[in-house]
């Protein structure tokens, strides 16, 4: 988290001071996360592995998709979807509601894919790297 998420989108605040503390704050809310879900005993461990692949699926999976195939992806978009999807996840496994038949993944992956693409559209431009290896890979594919 501290690495790969708080040093790479706030360098401006990533000294060692803030660093510490926010690993600390995070192994704190995954914590509290787990006691969450731990609270409750209807729960079987099948479940619990279900709803954890549901996340994973909707928190990275249009990510990975829209990276590959859409030059217009962005960090940010893509950030911003993962959290989306997870969280759809975590709220539509507890939070009550009349679609309990519907598995987690659906709305969590959609919501997540449409959040990409909408913040995607309303972000800057395309980066010319990212750009120019599209086109690089569109030309090696069509010879």
């Amino acid at each position: 988290m501290t690495e790969d998420i708080f040093k790479n989108f706030f360098p401006k605040y990533a000294t060692t001071r803030n660093m510490l503390l926010m690993s600390r704050a995070s192994v704190l809310i995954v914590a509290a996360i787990a006691l969450l879900l731990s609270l409750n005993p209807k729960d079987s461990i099948l479940n619990l592995v279900g709803n954890a692949w549901a996340g994973f699926g909707s928190a990275f999976g249009p990510l990975i998709i829209l990276s590959l195939l859409w030059k217009r992806t962005t960090a940010f978009a893509g950030l911003l979807g993962m959290i989306v999807g997870g969280t759809v996840v975590l709220l539509w496994v507890y939070l009550p509601h009349g679609f309990k038949e519907v598995y987690e993944m659906i709305p969590g992956f959609l919501s997540s894919f449409m959040t990409i693409v909408i913040v995607s559209l309303f972000s800057n431009s395309v980066n010319p790297t990212i750009e120019a290896e599209f086109e690089k890979m569109k030309k090696d594919i069509k010879e």
